[in-house]
């Protein structure tokens, strides 16, 4: 895949992730969850291997962090998730 492609992919995902966080998501103790955003590091993780994944997972978290719609939780949960999908579909 070439860094163009790459690149626009990932923003397209992370406008998927931020935007349909805000549709979907529900409390879990201290935090919320947000379906759509792990569905996209997942989709991400498969598609564009554990790196790419991490880097969006962070964009998503800032952004939304940056719009006053997440929390700091979102960004280790995120980022974790992310590569671990990644590891984990490359592994087996």
């Amino acid at each position: 895949m070439n860094r163009t492609r790459l690149l626009t992919t990932m923003a397209v995902l992370v406008a998927i992730g931020t935007l349909g966080s805000q549709f979907l998501w529900f409390p879990a103790g201290v935090a919320k969850a947000y379906p759509v955003q792990h569905a996209v590091n997942v989709i991400a993780a498969i598609i564009l291997g554990p790196g790419p994944a991490v880097v969006i997972a962070f964009m998503i978290g800032l952004v939304r962090n940056m719009l006053g719609l997440g929390s700091l939780l979102a960004f280790p949960g995120g980022m974790i998730g992310a590569w671990l999908a990644g590891y984990l579909y490359k592994k087996f």
